[in-house]
């Protein structure tokens, strides 16, 4: 199996991932993933209904994944002998607009994930100084990043990176005081001394 990174929005594709899906004999991936890779698909497609169950397709499948597949993507399901070919992520594109070093980065994910986690990963690292780039999830999202920044007294600017890689991409900077408003649910979070006002 081949688990394929196809980027974050249109034309993130790399020539190594375009290579593979034309060469493909059956493709799966989310609605999504497939739209992303739509006019390179040659083959059958078929949706993904339970992504946990990816290592019982058959060896010749490519799945697609939006994103990098190691970016709390797909890569977590590849076997030893599956091949992941990577894809353009959303901490890449983010701290590209943002103009941010990745190595001053802490990635954390709490999608689709208890939360808890998360929030210590985040204490930990903004205690450090370090600036923290953030999968959000449906009850962990900018305003509780900002009231857990606020109760360490924490004062950080936070950003706000919505649609990244699509026409509608949108960025907003906020503080802790007064944080960004989200307007979509495709959006990432930035929050640290890194990110300027």
């Amino acid at each position: 199996m081949k688990i394929i990174g196809v980027g974050i929005g249109p034309g993130m594709l790399s020539a190594e991932a375009i290579e593979n899906i034309c060469q493909a004999e059956v493709v799966y991936g989310s609605s999504r993933a497939i739209e992303l890779a739509a006019e390179h698909i040659c083959c059958n497609v078929e949706k993904i209904k339970d992504y946990s169950r990816i290592h019982e397709l058959p060896d010749n499948a490519v799945v697609l994944s939006t994103g990098d597949p190691n970016l709390s993507g797909l890569g977590k399901y590849a076997g030893v002998d599956d091949i992941v070919i990577p894809g353009i992520s959303s901490v890449q594109v983010a701290c590209a607009r943002l103009h941010i070093d990745q190595t001053e980065v802490v990635i954390i994910t709490a999608h689709g994930r208890n939360p808890s986690l998360a929030i210590g990963k985040l204490r930990d690292a903004v205690t450090m100084g370090f600036t923290v780039f953030l999968l959000p999830a449906y009850d962990f999202g900018v305003d509780q990043v900002a009231a857990l920044l606020l109760d360490m007294g924490i004062d950080v600017p936070i950003a706000i990176l919505e649609q990244l890689g699509y026409p509608d991409e949108r960025v907003e900077i906020g503080t802790v005081g007064r944080p960004p408003v989200v307007k979509s649910q495709l959006y990432c979070i930035m929050a640290g001394s890194a990110v300027n006002l």
